[in-house]
This record gives structure tokens, sequence and C-alpha cells, in this order.
């Protein structure tokens, strides 16, 4: 059985110029520890990981808030694992996926206008399977 899910996080910058809307598609964890959103739901960094892969070969698509037709793209991601920024020498509090997203102009001035102020990714859970994330 498949179990619908929403993650909402946090725009950190918008570039009009490129017309790029940036931040964390998802957040595994802050200062260190698991991050759980409004609904109570934490994802993994080995999840996110997986997942991500998978949105980038496949997917792509950009819809707002979950809602009509494609209204831009994915263009850029970047999976930030504790072991990732190690490896890299980032020092962060956030774990997660970064990601840059394209979306068509009128959705763009929205984010310019701080009406819109998050991504708002959707998927599919397989099962619920309790993981160390340490």
């Amino acid at each position: 059985m498949f179990d619908k899910f929403q993650v909402r996080s946090t725009v950190f910058k918008v570039d009009a110029k490129l017309g790029l809307v940036m931040g964390f598609g998802i957040v595994c964890k802050e200062d260190g520890e698991p991050y759980f959103d409004l609904q109570g739901d934490h994802i993994p960094e080995e999840s996110m990981l997986k997942a991500s892969l998978d949105f980038m070969e496949n997917s792509q698509i950009a819809k707002e808030m979950h809602q009509g037709e494609q209204a831009g793209t994915v263009v850029f991601a970047f999976p930030l694992t504790g072991d990732i920024a190690k490896s890299f020498d980032i020092q962060t509090k956030r774990t997660g996926l970064m990601i840059a997203m394209k979306p068509e102009p009128e959705m763009l001035k929205r984010f310019q206008s701080g009406e819109l102020t998050g991504f708002s990714i959707g998927g599919s859970r397989l099962e619920d399977e309790d993981v160390d994330d340490g």
C-alpha cells in the first residue's frame, strides 16, 4: 500500500536574474537532530538520497503546492548528508536536499513578492520503517 506524504521546506534565495528559487526541498536534520515536519514525518538522510536520485532521473517536475499542471522544473539538486558535508569540508547545521527550481514567470513573481515562501514536495511512501539515523 502506498501512503501519500508531503514535505514543505523554506525558500532561502530568489535569483530573479536567472529565474531561480533556491532552498531545501527536503530537510533531514537540524543541529544534528532528526527533523520532523508539521505532519510528524522524518526523512532519514539515506532515504532522501535514494528518493532524490529517482526524482532527478525521472521527474524534476515542479508544481505549485501539488496543484495543477507543471509550473516549473527542478534544475539543480544537491543531496547534503552529514557524510557528504564532511567529505567536502562543509560545515552545516542542516542536512537534506538542496534544490534550485526554475518556476514559470508568474510563479517566480509570487516567490519574489513573498507570497510563496516554500517548496512543497510530494511522493508515495511504500512502507514506514524505523531507521537509525545516527
